[in-house]
């Protein structure tokens, strides 16, 4: 798995559906990690959008900091999406140490 993947994706999804799984919650906690979501949308005559972005902080000597978004815009219609897409960003820390954190959450999802 890279950051950025699909696998990487589907992870992040998959590990804030468990934590968070009614949604409601735009701060929370997994393990050490301090998760924060921020949602920003538009409705308009023309177009629609929405920008989710979430903040992934590990404190600590080996910290790190990343930031995963989700973009989606939509036509007046706004039946399907005509722009759909992902980014991560890693700002603070190694990308080693975030994807070891990622597969211990996968570890603990499984049966």
């Amino acid at each position: 798995m890279r950051l950025g993947d699909t696998k990487f994706f589907n992870l992040f999804a998959l590990i804030a559906a468990s934590t968070n799984a009614d949604r409601t919650r735009d701060v929370w906690q997994v393990g050490p990690v301090a998760w924060t979501r921020q949602r920003t949308t538009h409705n308009g005559p023309d177009y629609s959008f929405q920008v989710e972005v979430h903040t992934l902080r590990h404190a600590g000597r080996r910290g790190w900091t990343l930031l995963a978004g989700h973009e989606s815009w939509w036509d007046r219609a706004g039946k399907d999406a005509f722009r759909n897409g992902r980014w991560v960003h890693l700002a603070k820390g190694a990308r080693a140490d975030v994807l070891k954190w990622l597969a211990e959450q996968e570890g603990s999802l499984e049966p």
